[in-house]
């Protein structure tokens, strides 16, 4: 590669990011960028002075962040061969971007896979009378495995636009009818405390997975909330519509309900084994499929009217019906996983998970 030179105060002169030469400990340089930030910290860099303490500190090819004058910047040196060269990066108060909260989920994930390998070498290699004597013990564990991997798969959704998610998502004709009825087959055994009648053949064009984890979700927080979940789904017009009602259940305080999909609902709700994200999981997931939602708070409890559009006679195809409940990665069936913040220890047996 052909080497090249230029004058690095024509280059540097007009760059946003402040920017400052030293030699042997003296500043030699600083663009213009670098004088603003100087005469609103007074931090003490002028040409010909001393490199001020916080950046004399500062080892040569290093990287520091540093607080001046109330805002975080990342100081990165470089030694050249006329001296140390400083540049600033202010830093932003945005936390983890899409991408990187995307890519720490998939890292956890692997990391739980990892620990659910590691739980059952552990089981395997005790004999049947320590299996029989510890089984209890390995319950609360796999209860928490569950509500973790919960999580994760929220986080992904929640990060994600809407947009991203339709580049993904696996939508077909779906009946809601046999969602239905496999929904009360596979809670019954789970909880009295669930009910759930639907019309025949109510076909939408939908994402089974997604869709049941919106629904499973909608029943969660209706059994958090006590009393009994019915949930019923008829046709109103062009629509599916779907009806989940907490009956004497507690209905939300007003203080809360009023902040019902706002910013700070998740940390001024905040209680034990909530992950306060779920109505704002169903909101996306019911426009993800051109569908609405609505939350009434009354004395009786908290009722959830959801609509679809249900799919006109002729657009029709064959509507799809899987055989059981969906699993997570690991096989775990996903309604342990999206009733973990509910459901007792005991349904988190080894035979379930690592059998």
């Amino acid at each position: 590669m052909e080497s090249f030179t230029f004058s690095g105060n024509a280059y540097f002169d007009s760059q946003a990011q402040p920017v400052l030469l030293a030699t042997n400990g003296v500043v030699q340089y600083q663009n213009k960028a670098m004088e603003e930030l100087e005469r609103s910290c007074g931090l003490g860099a002028a040409m010909g002075q001393p490199l001020p303490e916080v950046l004399a500190d500062l080892g040569a090819d290093a990287v520091a962040q540093l607080n001046l004058g109330g805002v975080s910047y990342q100081v990165r040196t470089q030694t050249t061969e006329a001296g140390v060269l400083y540049t600033f990066q202010e830093l932003r108060e945005d936390g983890l971007g899409k991408y990187e909260a995307i890519r720490l989920c998939g890292q956890m994930r692997s990391s739980l896979g990892e620990a659910l390998v590691a739980l059952q070498q552990l089981f395997d290699g005790m004999v049947e009378t320590e299996q029989l004597k510890l089984e209890e013990r390995f319950n609360p564990v796999l209860r928490q495995y569950s509500r973790i991997l919960r999580m994760v798969s929220s986080t992904e959704l929640l990060v994600q636009s809407e947009e991203d998610l339709k580049s993904s998502w696996n939508p077909a004709p779906l009946n809601l009818s046999s969602l239905a009825d496999r929904l009360l087959r596979e809670l019954g055994p789970l909880t009295r405390q669930f009910d759930c009648e639907a019309e025949g053949n109510l076909v939408v064009w939908a994402d089974e997975k997604l869709l049941r984890q919106a629904l499973l979700n909608l029943v969660l927080n209706g059994l958090q909330a006590g009393g009994r979940v019915e949930m019923k789904l008829r046709r109103a017009g062009e629509q599916a519509l779907i009806v989940v009602t907490s009956a004497g259940g507690q209905p939300m305080e007003p203080q809360t309900f009023s902040r019902l999909g706002g910013g700070e609902q998740a940390v001024d709700s905040f209680r034990p084994g909530g992950l306060h994200f779920g109505m704002e999981l169903c909101w996306k997931i019911f426009r993800l499929h051109n569908g609405t939602l609505a939350v009434t708070n009354g004395e009786a409890g908290v009722q959830v009217t959801g609509r679809i559009p249900l799919l006109r006679t002729g657009e029709q195809p064959a509507a799809r019906s899987t055989p059981g409940c969906l699993e997570y990665d690991g096989g775990i069936p996903d309604v342990l996983v999206e009733l973990s913040d509910y459901l007792p220890e005991e349904w988190y047996s080894v035979s379930e998970f690592l059998d």
